[in-house]
């Protein structure tokens, strides 16, 4: 019996309509395998427990194949999509897993789960802002120099460096007049004097390292990779990075830690060694990179998706 395999990807960046079609043209000449595409995972419903689009009904896939194109944000709280993936998740292994992308999603969770695993996160707190005495002393307890980051974010957007109590508090002022009660929450992170020019973004694919990458310094910051205007998109402020084995090992441990199947970790190297300080589901597969690597992205993708085929 062949196995039924969905794959859905919407061009993006190195993900052109032509090399989504060579995916797709791959996968359809492999023997045993039936392929359905366009099954666009936004456009379905539940009914019954059972995910459809149309008539179609995705549950009886073996495989269904989705590349986060969402927006981090809208990962808060109860997610539809998710929803769907959970019902499909029943019958069908969903590459990426609902549990990872809910997890790399949400910076504390993710950074809650490598710390688990025994992995060299950076220090962090989630502070309640009205709680001004557990404020006080999140920010003491980390060296009185730290970041507070929007727990769903990307781009480096909303990162502010904080080096006093008195600024602190006053950011933290101006959050509660715009900011809804129940979100009144903040994430706050320990700042490591850092070498900037050692920053490390490790992109790992299934169970294989790809390669490494490191953004040029945008603005006039000297200690953040900042680019609010997402002028670096296409990569073409990133430099390719040869990662050593010493790296590949973490990456590959913390993406174990996190579950998803294509992710990237954030590194910067502080006195005490390497430290993860962010998780990203939608790394930047940059096609000078990629070419630099070596790596064939077409035969990644289709390994990958073979990769979930449970053997009879």
């Amino acid at each position: 019996m062949k196995k039924k395999i969905g794959f859905f990807k919407k061009p993006q960046g190195v993900f052109t309509e032509d090399f989504i079609g060579e995916i797709k043209e791959t996968l359809m000449n492999i023997e045993g395998i039936e392929l359905f595409t366009e099954l666009d995972y936004r456009e379905a419903f539940v009914k019954n427990g059972e995910v459809y689009i149309g008539d179609f009904n995705l549950n009886q896939l073996d495989v269904y194949f989705w590349h986060d194109i969402v927006h981090v944000k809208l990962w808060k709280g109860d997610n539809y999509i998710l929803n769907v993936l959970s019902a499909l998740e029943k019958d069908c292994v969903v590459v990426n897993s609902v549990k990872s992308s809910r997890i790399v999603n949400d910076k504390y969770l993710s950074h809650l789960e490598l710390l688990k695993a025994g992995l060299p996160v950076s220090d962090f707190s989630l502070v309640n802002i009205k709680n001004r005495d557990a404020v006080r002393n999140a920010f003491n307890g980390m060296g009185g120099s730290v970041l507070l980051k929007p727990r769903y974010g990307g781009f480096g957007s909303g990162i502010v460096k904080i080096d006093s109590e008195e600024r602190l508090f006053e950011v933290l002022e101006f959050m509660q007049n715009y900011v809804e009660a129940p979100d009144q929450q903040i994430l706050m992170e320990r700042f490591y004097e850092n070498d900037i020019e050692k920053w490390t973004s490790v992109v790992v694919f299934g169970d294989k390292v790809l390669f490494g990458y490191r953004k040029k310094v945008l603005g006039d910051s000297d200690w953040k990779v900042y680019d609010p205007e997402r002028k670096d998109a296409k990569g073409q402020f990133t430099d390719y990075v040869k990662v050593d084995e010493e790296l590949a090992v973490l990456a590959l441990k913390a993406k174990n830690a996190i579950g998803k199947d294509i992710i990237c970790f954030d590194f910067i190297h502080t006195k005490e060694g390497w430290k993860i300080i962010d998780e990203n589901g939608r790394p930047g597969l940059y096609r000078h990179c990629l070419e630099a690597a070596g790596v064939d992205l077409k035969k990644e993708v289709v390994d990958l998706i073979l990769s979930k085929i449970k053997k009879d």
